[in-house]
């Protein structure tokens, strides 16, 4: 049906390319986006010198702009990886809806679902291994617009980056989520 390992593979160097050619402009990547329809993923960043354009520090919007991708700079879509999800949902279709619901999502889709978070998760922690060397002050996170609650925002924070950053995500996660 779709190869997971591949995908997350795929993924790993996706990321790679962009944060690249991101990091030559600037620093500050946080985010690893898709949506919840699995059609389409891509990054989200945002740099310091944008974030200070958008609040001050102290400023009681700050951590909003911080950690609501939504607001943030720079944005990739993964094209070619994004063809292989809509493919994929083109192909299942008949599979992945309710034939008396064509708007609901069935089992067999949740556990597409459930397999492209997980790869989606494993390339986020192979991804924050490949740039830890040069780059470990640099926040990540796996973001799905309105999928997760904050408890799941934060665990999925804390398992790529360091316990300082964690804990200021998570003393303030209301503030964005």
């Amino acid at each position: 049906m779709f190869d997971y390992e591949r995908f997350e593979d795929d993924l790993v160097q996706q990321m790679l390319v962009v944060f690249n050619h991101w990091i030559e402009q600037a620093h500050d990547i946080y985010s690893l986006d898709c949506e919840r329809g699995m059609e389409s993923i891509g990054a989200i960043a945002n740099t310091t010198h944008y974030l200070e354009k958008q609040a001050d520090t102290d400023s009681e919007d700050y951590w909003y702009y911080k950690y609501c991708e939504e607001e943030w700079d720079l944005f990739d879509t993964f094209k070619t990886i994004s063809a292989d999800l809509s493919k994929c949902l083109d192909d299942n279709k008949s599979v992945f809806t309710s034939q008396k619901e064509p708007y609901k999502y069935s089992e067999v889709f949740d556990k597409h679902c459930d397999e492209i978070i997980k790869h989606c998760k494993n390339a986020l922690v192979r991804f924050r291994k490949a740039i830890n060397k040069n780059h470990s002050d640099i926040l990540l996170n796996f973001h799905m617009r309105g999928y997760w609650d904050s408890d799941d925002r934060v665990e999925i924070f804390q398992s790529v980056n360091s316990e300082s950053a964690s804990k200021e995500y998570s003393e303030h996660i209301e503030e964005f989520a």
